[in-house]
């Protein structure tokens, strides 16, 4: 199984230890095992369950506010009781691997199932609902393993999914239940976690969401059942906990995430209901939450978002609306403004999850707080760059991405824009990821690689793929092959920022991803205030005579006027005029979004693209050049 596991971190490290150079923060204090059983030695609620998540005191408000009619409770029980009644109606779940033979999807699912069935077994007292738990956490124990020793991250929430049903359902569970849950907790997660953590495995000290989801899932087993073992749950809850500023320490500074909006929420998750945890059984979180990014980063959903939708970055899936952020953040940070966009987006979305359901305070709801993100943005980091012309819904919005390319799940993606207008989505920067279980997607792409001079495909990479590729984005391709069309390692940066009066603009500088190809290269945005018209202009010289691809990814209906250089775009009766201002010769056409001519990649499975074109400009054969498009809503 080790074997497994280093063949597989050899094939996908590249992506996790990108930015690996964050210095550890000297604000937090490596915690000791001494110091946990300190706090747990004056603690409260020694002995106490539920005390991880909520009390039974929250559970009782929870009950009043929904029998009281508060809009966000009521959303959230009425979910919580129709998936939880589905579920009581579905087959226990079963051992097996995912197609890369690497994940337990079980383990997963159940952690989707668990908090619906705890919620509604606490709020109705229903005892159905908490005898599911017990019964699948009897097929868990038969499991042959939680995926310690191959794929941890499956460890992890499997250590959650024990922390959650152990401590909701301590009443409830019988001695042997209990010691029948403990011994898979420890065989399972708690033992190789603290073997492997002693060891420093990888996971242990990413800067990306194994490292918030494996050590959160080990802190809350461990506090979950710190009475059974004191001195052995505080040694492995302290090498937790030490563990994890590596990961705070990413959102540094402007509470951004390399890995987009879905890895964001996914990791914090568990990270933020772990502090939860600490600060509810030890009093603190040890200063975690104190991290400059980290209390930033429950704006980060805002600061990604168009008027229409979220964008979504690397192997971020497409988004069809604005994304959420979590109460927890309002609740721990005291932030009103943000607790009143949670509100907005929960009741416009018509959803609420079981977190949001214990952190949510309808007085921190009541005042109408103007928007914190400007209209001209810049997340450091992540290099993202928006510019929108209004906070309503039809506003004109532009971003264009930059940043690292090997950024954890990243693309080749850098310089790629995004554009929405008049309340639709008229350019998608990223297509979002394709199956992580085609062979290939978490390969380093050698075979041919950026600088080689092979131009064949010999075996499948993860640079293959359109949908990862530069042409499989809003990005400039230089002089087309199978090998990856943006270097795998180049970095994009911002070059200038203009914030005027009646324009506004920002300038990053891509020579670094082109290195092959060019010797230097920048792309601007530019919003126009007052006809709300953007501009996407393009500046290379290229090192020799190339072919040239510039290319938009949309949804809409393109008609290509007579003179060829606009383009009418159309969709839900909404217009958007597209124009080539430069160069004065160059023509629009339509393309499938798919690889560009005479590419082929023989050994990729791709996934269609259904529903998506592609508005291009071929220009064969040049040196220097200028590229400016124009886009105007109708």
């Amino acid at each position: 199984m080790i074997n497994t596991l280093f063949k597989y971190i050899l094939n996908i490290g590249f992506l996790f230890f990108a930015n690996d150079s964050l210095a550890q923060n000297s604000n937090f204090t490596p915690v000791t095992a001494k110091m946990i059983q300190e706090r747990l030695s004056v603690s409260e609620v020694v002995n106490i369950h539920p005390r991880l998540f909520f009390s039974q005191d929250d559970i009782h408000r929870i009950r009043k506010l929904n029998e009281q009619g508060d809009t966000l409770i009521h959303i959230g029980y009425l979910q919580n009781q129709i998936e939880a009644s589905k579920i009581l109606k579905e087959p226990l779940l079963s051992y097996y691997l995912d197609e890369a033979k690497l994940r337990v999807p079980s383990i997963h699912k159940f952690a989707v199932q668990l908090p619906h069935l705890v919620m509604m077994y606490q709020l109705t007292g229903d005892t159905s609902f908490a005898r599911r738990i017990v019964n699948q956490f009897k097929k868990l124990n038969d499991f042959p393993d939680w995926g310690a020793n191959r794929h941890f991250l499956d460890a992890g929430i499997g250590g959650f999914d024990f922390a959650l049903a152990y401590d909701a359902l301590y009443a409830f569970l019988t001695a042997e239940e209990k010691k029948m849950m403990r011994s898979a907790v420890l065989k399972n997660v708690l033992i190789p976690g603290k073997e492997q953590l002693q060891k420093k495995i990888w996971w242990s000290t990413a800067n990306h969401n194994w490292n918030g989801i494996c050590n959160g899932g080990i802190i809350m087993a461990a506090l979950s059942m710190y009475e059974e073992d004191p001195k052995e749950m505080s040694e492995i809850i302290a090498l937790a906990i030490n563990a994890l500023p590596k990961y705070i320490q990413s959102f540094d500074p402007d509470g951004q995430s390399d890995e987009g909006l879905m890895y964001w929420g996914y990791g914090l998750m568990y990270t933020t209901i772990a502090m939860e945890s600490m600060q509810r059984v030890l009093g603190t979180s040890f200063g975690l939450d104190q991290f400059t990014g980290f209390k930033k980063t429950g704006w980060f959903p805002a600061f990604v978002s168009g008027p229409v939708s979220s964008l979504n970055i690397g192997d971020d899936p497409i988004k069809n609306g604005k994304s959420r952020t979590f109460f927890w953040f309002a609740k721990n940070n005291n932030d009103t403004a943000l607790a009143k966009m949670q509100y907005d987006l929960c009741k416009e979305t018509n959803e609420m999850n079981w977190m949001d359901m214990l952190y949510y305070n309808p007085k921190m709801v009541t005042s109408n707080l103007k928007n914190n993100i400007p209209l001209e943005n810049h997340i450091h980091g992540i290099e993202l760059m928006s510019l929108r012309s209004g906070w309503d819904n039809n506003a004109s919005f532009i971003s264009l991405h930059g940043g690292y390319n090997n950024a954890n799940h990243g693309h080749l993606d850098a310089g790629s824009f995004d554009l929405q207008a008049n309340g639709e989505i008229w350019a998608y920067g990223n297509l979002g990821r394709d199956e992580y279980t085609y062979p290939g997607y978490f390969s380093k792409t050698t075979l041919p690689s950026y600088v080689d001079t092979n131009l064949t495909q010999s075996d499948a990479g993860r640079w293959h793929f359109y949908r990862l590729r530069a042409e499989g984005k809003n990005c400039l391709v230089f002089n087309p092959t199978v090998r990856p069309d943006q270097n795998e390692m180049g970095i994009a940066t911002l070059l200038n920022k203009n914030i005027g009066i009646n324009e506004s603009s920002f300038t990053i500088d891509l020579t670094n991803c082109y290195t092959r190809d060019v010797s230097s290269y920048t792309r601007k945005i530019l919003l126009n205030k007052s006809t709300t018209a953007m501009t996407v202009k393009d500046e290379f010289v290229s090192k020799d005579t190339s072919i040239v691809w510039w290319g938009m990814h949309t949804k809409a209906d393109i008609t290509i006027r007579p003179e060829s250089n606009s383009a009418l775009l159309q969709q839900n009766g909404k217009k958007m005029l597209v124009t080539i201002k430069s160069p004065s010769n160059a023509v629009f056409q339509v393309l499938d979004a798919s690889y560009l001519p005479d590419e082929l990649f023989p050994f990729t499975r791709n996934s269609l693209n259904v529903g998506f074109k592609k508005l291009a400009i071929h220009l064969p054969k040049v040196l220097f050049e200028k590229i400016e498009v124009i886009f105007q809503p109708q």
